[in-house]
């Protein structure tokens, strides 16, 4: 990059537009002017227009004192181009920037620039192939950075080497390397520890077997003998269904032997009464009567007795439904008093907020009297408003015709001097001076036309005065109607919260007395039992049936014992019958009769042997039942016991699945161990290469040499062969024998070899300036640049006339290895001993250049 044109405005000490600085034609220059006179402002709008970068911090600090915006246009030579770039900066608003990029191409420049300004800067930097630091540490010798090497200690050294040569970037793979590999061995550290779990479900396995077989043998033997128990369990149930069945037939049984006695009974009392009756005929007939009136009475008591069972049975029926309908009515009631309840805990609580009603009303209407009050008064402000304002225009419109007024009074004045002191005045409609007669006439209009204007200009400043005070005491109203309506909006915010109240209280009096008419309607029923009176009604109909069947305990149970002592009655009866029809076949009968008992003996043994048999099983019925309740616990605790085997075995059977399917995964997880450790080992060496004692020191060992001849080479010239470097990378150390990394710089001259601190100031810039170029040259080339400018901004202050003598040829004598070369001083004898001078000059109006 070689500088072509440079133009300013704004920038620094370079305030307006100034020409352009044209560099073309110069080789080597020296740029000359006082102290602060904006020298170093010059490279600053160099690096400011290429990278956008400069010594100041903030891009505003570069703008002139006092102006908003600055701009620099840069021509360069690159290759066989011209390039342009135009920078821009303003703190207008939130502040902008532009930055363009424009090659020559036939005479005219074209725009490179992208849509964007980073884009823009980034293909800049691609072109140069440098950046701001590159530059800055290879072309630029900027004050206080030459000595920026030489004078830190070796390691510093050895650091600021690294930087230049770009060897960060190193340390950024090392950091990028460690991270890999840290992040490499938590990876096989988990792998690890996911194989030690696999590896533990893996040894799991046969036992995880055993318990799956023992838990389905387990499982096995509790269902079998669940089955075996349920199966008993019915076998109990069938028996006790059969012993229900007998205890059945037991009653029939029972029924049976009680009717077979009862006819046994019947067929011997019959016997006896026909064998009776055949040896006492005589007196039964003389019994007639009695026989009838006893046979009589058994009848009647047996009508009864069968009177008083039917009674019995609709007795028994009623009473059930008396149970039914009197939970209904009282669950009736239940509902009745809970809705009761209800209504009075409402009522107790709304009664508060209903009995502030009155109150609220009350407030409301002195709250809406009082804004009613203000409503008016903000209608009579807004009255006293307009009326303020008419009489303002008014004022207004008086003052201007009066300043009209008096414009004209003051032109007729001019006029009324004219026409009494000056003669030959012209008529003001035909031109021609006046006669005195006319001019008379014309006087005359003059004084009365500013007659008629000094009337209407004092009718208008006596109005103007009564509109003042007209003013002044509707301002005082104003301003106290203003005072008063500020509690305007305090009072319908009252107003509208007293209205919400009353609406609330309101709503609270109508729920209370709906609440309250509804307790004392709830009270009424309960006391009127006015609930369910279907189910009342019901409920007294069967009071009145069942107190209309007459049921009596006593005279059932005194029908049952008359039933029994007359039934003697019936034999007679019968006998006496069979006497009267068939005297003479009583004995023909009785042994017919007495065959029929035989008969029924025989059944009755049957029944009886019968009843026992089913008595002796019926024994067993409790025991059965007991039996029943005991296995239908065990089998319930069994299928407990069943369940929980089969959960179990599940159990065990999943977490013998989970390990077959860990141990499928271990083949996997070790290779993946083995990548994982294969590719920490690699980010580990990484790690090591990219590290200062691998490539990094590698590259500086490279570099040295390299430095080493361009600084001699360069240092000779200066010395006339007098000084050498040389650069050391290691020594031994004083305790140990490995060797020690460090950077020192050794200088030999006449004297033999010493350190760089031992050097004075002058032989001290000589060394600094053959380094510093050396290494400006190394990093242009490591940047795949071609160095092609030098500026050099200090160091010819340190030096005695000869050393400024041979920096000067030393200088001359690099000349040919750059296409432009700018020296910069404010020393006089210098300003002679370059061919091109350059000198900047600071006035009121900033800085100016100018070429000689």
């Amino acid at each position: 990059m070689v500088p072509v044109k440079l133009q300013l405005r704004n920038f620094m000490s370079y305030r307006g537009s100034n020409g352009a600085i044209d560099f073309s034609g110069i080789h080597l220059a020296c740029l000359t002017g006082d102290n602060g006179h904006g020298k170093s402002a010059l490279l600053d709008a160099m690096t400011w227009a290429l990278w956008g970068k400069a010594r100041a911090r903030r891009d505003d600090d570069l703008i002139s004192r006092g102006e908003s915006e600055m701009e620099v246009h840069f021509e360069f030579d690159l290759g066989r181009d011209r390039y342009r770039i135009i920078r821009k900066r303003s703190t207008r608003g939130r502040g902008s920037s532009v930055l363009e990029l424009q090659v020559r191409r036939n005479s005219f420049f074209v725009p490179l620039s992208e849509p964007a300004i980073r884009e823009t800067q980034q293909k800049i930097i691609d072109l140069l192939r440098l950046d701001y630091d590159t530059f800055v540490n290879s072309a630029f010798l900027l004050q206080g950075r030459a000595d920026e090497f030489t004078t830190r200690r070796p390691a510093e050294r050895k650091q600021i080497l690294g930087d230049i040569l770009r060897l960060t970037i190193y340390d950024t793979y090392a950091e990028r390397a460690r991270e890999k590999a840290r992040a490499a061995e938590q990876e096989r550290e988990a792998v690890e520890h996911e194989l030690e779990e696999i590896k533990r479900w893996t040894e799991a396995i046969p036992e995880l077997e055993q318990v799956v077989i023992t838990s389905e043998s387990a499982a096995n033997g509790l269902g079998q003998r669940l089955r075996a128990e349920e199966t008993s369990l019915r076998v109990l149930y069938e028996h006790k269904r059969e012993l229900d069945l007998k205890a059945e037939q037991l009653t029939e049984a029972e029924r049976q032997a009680t009717d077979a006695e009862h006819q046994m009974l019947d067929l011997q009392r019959r016997i006896a009464e026909r064998q009776a009756r055949i040896r006492r005929y005589d007196d039964l007939l003389v019994r007639t009567d009695a026989i009838e009136a006893g046979y009589e009475q058994l009848l009647a008591a047996r009508r009864e007795l069968e009177h008083w069972g039917e009674v019995t049975q609709q007795l028994m029926a009623l009473q059930s439904e008396q149970g039914t309908v009197q939970r209904a009515l009282d669950a009736a009631r239940a509902q009745l008093e809970s809705e009761l309840k209800v209504a009075e805990r409402t009522a107790t609580d709304l009664r508060p907020r209903a009995l502030r009603v009155d109150e609220m009303r009350t407030a409301l209407t002195q709250a809406q009297a009082e804004l009613a009050h203000l409503e008016s008064l903000q209608r009579e402000h807004q009255r006293q408003l307009l009326d303020l304002q008419q009489a303002r225009e008014e004022s207004a419109a008086r003052a201007q015709e009066n300043s009209h007024l008096k414009e004209l009074m003051n032109s007729l004045r001019e006029r009324l001097d004219l026409l009494e002191h000056e003669e030959g005045v012209l008529c003001p409609v035909c031109r021609q001076p006046l006669s005195p007669e006319h001019r008379d006439e014309v006087l005359k209009d003059v004084q009365r036309e500013g007659t008629e204007l000094g009337n209407r200009y004092r009718q208008n400043w006596a109005r103007m005065q009564a509109l003042s005070d007209e003013i002044s005491r509707r301002v005082r109203i104003v301003e106290e109607a203003e005072g008063r309506l500020r509690q305007l909006g305090h009072w319908q915010g009252q107003v509208a919260r007293l209205e919400q109240a009353l609406t609330e209280a309101g709503r609270a009096a109508l729920d209370l007395e709906r609440a309250e008419q509804s307790a004392a309607a709830l009270h009424q029923r309960l006391a009127a039992k006015d609930y369910a009176l279907d189910i009342q009604e019901r409920l007294a109909q069967l009071d009145q049936t069942v107190a209309a069947l007459g049921y009596n305990r006593a005279l059932h149970e005194q029908a049952r014992q008359r039933a029994r002592e007359l039934q003697a009655f019936d034999g007679e009866h019968n006998e006496l019958c069979v006497a009267r029809e068939r005297r003479n076949d009583e004995q023909t009968m009785v042994g017919a009769l007495q065959q029929q008992v035989g008969v029924w003996q025989a059944r009755l043994g049957q029944i009886q042997a019968e009843i026992a048999d089913l008595r002796h099983m019926l024994a067993r019925r409790a025991e059965l039942a007991r039996q029943a309740e005991e296995q239908l616990a065990l089998v319930t605790d069994l299928q407990r016991q069943a369940t929980e085997a089969q959960r179990r075995l599940g159990a065990a059977r999943q977490r013998l699945e989970f390990a077959e399917q860990q141990a499928a995964k271990l083949p996997e997880k070790l290779r993946e161990l083995d990548a994982w450790t294969e590719e920490r080992t690699i980010f580990t060496q990484l790690q090591y290469a990219f590290s200062k004692r691998g490539i990094q020191a590698m590259l500086i060992e490279t570099a040295i040499p390299e430095i080493e001849d361009e600084a001699n080479a360069l240092l000779a010239r200066m010395s006339d062969g007098r000084m050498s470097v040389r650069i050391e990378t290691q020594r031994e150390g004083k305790t140990t024998d490995t060797p020690i990394e460090t950077l020192d710089i050794i200088i030999a001259d006449e004297q033999g070899e010493r350190p760089y601190e031992l050097f004075s100031g002058g032989e001290a810039f000589r060394i600094n300036f053959a380094l510093r170029i050396a290494l400006s040259k190394l990093l242009a080339r490591r940047a795949g640049a071609r160095l092609q400018t030098l500026v050099m901004d200090e160091g010819f202050g340190t030096q005695d006339a000869q050393g400024r003598e041979r920096l000067v040829e030393a200088i001359t004598a690099v000349q040919h290895d750059f296409e432009r070369i700018l020296v910069i001083t404010h020393l006089d004898e210098l300003k002679d001993a370059f061919p091109v001078r350059i000198d900047v000059i600071k006035g009121p109006n900033g800085s100016t250049v100018t070429i000689n």
